[in-house]
């Protein structure tokens, strides 16, 4: 049976790891404790492979040394007509990555498969976006950065080598976006940490948003997964509540002539807003909020060709599958209206049943929407199907080897 996402990084069942530790307590797991390791998400070969043969830009990856980077890591290529000139130059990181220099490969949820897929199951599992950088960092107590906290909750999986971490607690509690924290001041010379320890591989290190940490390798090279989780907080939902209030004539009004008379009004003011938000539909925040949640699990990306093949040879046998991360809004009518990010289609009323069991995710095949009490017939399914490939709504469910989700 495969393992979840955050079974991988936490090796506990979802309740227990909800209840006891997330936004709230650091989470120490050895390789012992997991259900394997995490080699197969990023290797020291992937690692050389993304510097040295995939042509890859700033900001997607930095060279940084005593918490400043680092110049003189970049060259120009030829693309097309193009001059680009912010490809990493391999002979210029490795000779500072040998001089003590870390190398931070940014934003891989964006551009290394494995990664990828890896960080849409977790958001899918969390509800909350999630993101990925790499770590790696030259034996000799190298350290990338100095103490400081950050304002989203991380996931540090150990892939290669020991990397020695000090945790302290937060000075700020649950930081918002607009509260970084950074410098060797944050951490009294007297200060004991309440984590020291070494991770090795396969061991993870889960901490809340708001913890002081910072982290230096020992006698072994490292390299390590941050994977970070940028949560939605009910401050998000707060300002999804006021955004709400510009559709009252009441707020779009302007303040009394003169400070002091808008500074006597505010009690009357709070008051006012208290009793709107009492009387304020709870279907019109769902909505918002629901829009805000599905932007946190990105759609899996189409694969063009495979995509055209699926149309091209689709017959009643052929298995479909609701594409992965593509938030949508069926609402059933005539005429029936999908909505999906940005667009939104239409079709006849009669399609409404079917459409909702080819969104529910599970593999189908047409064959199995026309001989079922739909209101289709095998000739209707197959152009649904069609339609929904062409859309990008429906995928091909048989998966290439290899590139199954974890």
């Amino acid at each position: 049976m495969p393992v979840g996402a955050l079974s991988r990084c936490t090796g506990l069942p979802r309740a227990e790891f909800e209840a006891r530790h997330w936004s709230r307590t650091p989470l120490l797991r050895r390789a012992a404790d997991l259900p394997g390791g995490f080699a197969d998400l990023l290797s020291a070969d992937d690692v050389d492979e993304l510097v040295a043969d995939r042509a890859l830009r700033e900001p997607f990856f930095r060279v940084v040394k005593d918490a400043a980077g680092v110049p003189g890591t970049t060259r120009a290529v030829t693309a097309g007509s193009r001059r680009v000139a912010d490809v990493a130059d391999a002979d210029a990181v490795a000779r500072e990555h040998l001089a003590g220099a870390t190398l931070v490969l940014n934003a891989l949820h964006r551009n290394h498969p494995p990664v990828v897929r890896f960080c849409r199951a977790l958001a899918e599992e969390l509800g909350h976006q999630v993101q990925a950088n790499a770590y790696v960092t030259p034996a000799g107590d190298a350290q990338g950065f100095a103490f400081h906290h950050d304002t989203h909750d991380v996931f540090v999986l150990q892939v290669s080598g020991r990397k020695h971490w000090q945790v302290h607690a937060p000075l700020v509690e649950l930081p918002l976006p607009s509260q970084p924290r950074a410098g060797a001041g944050l951490v009294g010379a007297d200060a004991v940490p309440l984590l020291d320890v070494v991770l090795e591989p396969g061991d993870s290190l889960y901490l809340p948003r708001g913890y002081v940490h910072a982290a230096a390798t020992t006698d072994e090279h490292s390299v390590h997964l941050t994977i970070g989780v940028l949560s939605t907080t009910w401050y998000d939902v707060l300002q999804d509540v006021a955004a709400l209030a510009a559709e009252d004539v009441a707020f779009r009004d302007a303040l009394p002539v003169g400070p002091e008379a808008a500074l006597d009004e505010l009690p009357a003011f709070l008051r006012r807003v208290a009793d709107w938000v009492e009387q304020l539909p709870a279907e019109q925040v769902r909505e918002r909020v629901a829009r805000r949640l599905a932007r946190a699990v990105s759609a899996e990306p189409l694969r063009m060709l495979a995509q055209a093949e699926a149309v091209r040879r689709l017959g009643p046998g052929s298995v479909v599958r609701a594409r992965r991360g593509l938030g949508h809004r069926l609402d059933l009518g005539d005429p029936v209206r999908l909505r999906l990010p940005g667009r939104e289609i239409t079709l006849p009323a009669v399609t409404g049943p079917a459409l909702g069991v080819l969104l529910d995710g599970g593999p189908v095949t047409p064959a199995a929407i026309g001989a079922g009490d739909l209101g289709l017939d095998d000739d209707d399914a197959l152009v649904l199907v069609r339609r929904m490939l062409r859309e990008g709504v429906l995928v091909p469910a048989d998966e290439r080897p290899g590139h199954s989700l974890p």
